[in-house]
């Protein structure tokens, strides 16, 4: 099987470097093939028992000489990662026939080992103790910019290798928007901010959102508030080893469409999380995925009113055979008012 996903790739051999691919064999002799860059990286970090080959050219090119000369009656390869182009290339410069598969590697790494989850942990922790301190800076005038900066820098400082995407911060009206982007937009009283950001160790992440008021913040927004952490208790209650995403999603998005609010609740409850911020399982009305016993997965559940602000409240949690674990740990059981 070629193995070209990056985060496969570590997963299976601990490698963690930009470019290469992993040749996995039916007789347990794997390869992993990369360029010069990397040939330090590769003795410090690849087991042993795994054979390493440093090339000139790209590392599917050579893997795919090297195939072509095993002559392998078919190769199997990650059908997400390919490309058309490499796939063509691969064709017409005499690979062997490729074979698709699908979440070969993804499903084996849903159901996270002790040292995952203790890196998991870790990060959440990170993510805990960098809005802390971001928390206790906030004021009138800030730029949604400068506080996404303060975080990057305080999930590094309090023992992070780097954040885990690209940090959200949105004060007011700009709340109603789930993924915008920071702005040079200033804080003033009576508006809402939403954070979503997260954090790296050791190659995992973590996830989190909170929404905080500064100042007394409009009613409706208050209401919104309390009927998204019930929304996101109610899903973690119900939470349990078997059940599928598709159904996992109803368990919030129940109560907010109950409360009248479900057109404003627009995206999945959740992920799963690991080596990469978003990867299966998925919380959402179209997923087949299951929870399996130590899954780590968000939930985030979710109300934007255009014009107005929004409200997401985000934590990371591991499904355990008789109980969830919540591993993130900021204050959210009332709306925080700075």
């Amino acid at each position: 099987m070629l193995v070209t996903s990056l985060p496969d790739i570590r997963y299976l051999s601990a490698f963690s470097g930009s470019s290469g691919v992993l040749i996995v064999t039916a007789e347990g002799q794997d390869i992993l093939l990369t360029d010069f860059r990397y040939a330090c990286q590769v003795r410090e970090e690849v087991d042993p028992g795994i054979e390493t080959e440093i090339h000139n050219e790209s590392a599917l090119s050579a893997a795919r000489k090297r195939l072509a000369r095993e002559n392998h009656a078919k190769v199997a390869f990650e059908s997400r990662y390919m490309t058309v182009a490499e796939w063509t290339n691969w064709k017409s410069e005499g690979g062997p026939p490729l074979e698709a598969t699908t979440e070969w590697v993804v499903e084996l790494r849903m159901k996270k080992s002790e040292s995952e989850l203790a890196a998991l942990r870790r990060a959440a922790g990170v993510a805990d103790r960098a809005l802390a301190e971001v928390l206790d800076t906030i004021q009138s005038g800030v730029t949604e910019l400068e506080l996404a900066s303060h975080l990057d820098r305080a999930v590094i400082e309090h023992g992070g290798e780097r954040s885990a995407f690209e940090t959200i911060v949105q004060f007011g009206d700009h709340s109603a928007r789930p993924h915008a982007r920071p702005s040079r937009r200033q804080l003033t009283r009576g508006e809402v901010v939403l954070f979503d950001f997260g954090a790296i160790v050791d190659g995992y992440a973590s996830d989190m959102s909170r929404t905080v008021a500064f100042g007394k913040p409009d009613p409706e927004l208050a209401t919104v508030y309390a009927i998204v952490l019930k929304a996101q208790e109610a899903a973690m209650d119900g939470f349990h080893v078997g059940l599928a995403g598709r159904y996992a999603v109803a368990l919030g998005r129940d109560v907010i469409e109950a409360a009248g609010y479900g057109p404003q609740f627009g995206h999945s409850l959740g992920h799963g999380i690991g080596l990469e911020v978003h990867e299966p399982p998925g919380i959402s009305r179209r997923s087949e995925h299951r929870l399996e016993a130590d899954t780590v997965v968000s939930v985030e559940p979710g109300i934007y009113i255009e014009g107005l602000g929004g409200v997401r409240i985000e934590d990371v949690v591991r499904v355990g055979s008789s109980a969830i674990e919540v591993l993130t740990s900021a204050p959210k059981d009332e709306f925080i008012i700075l």
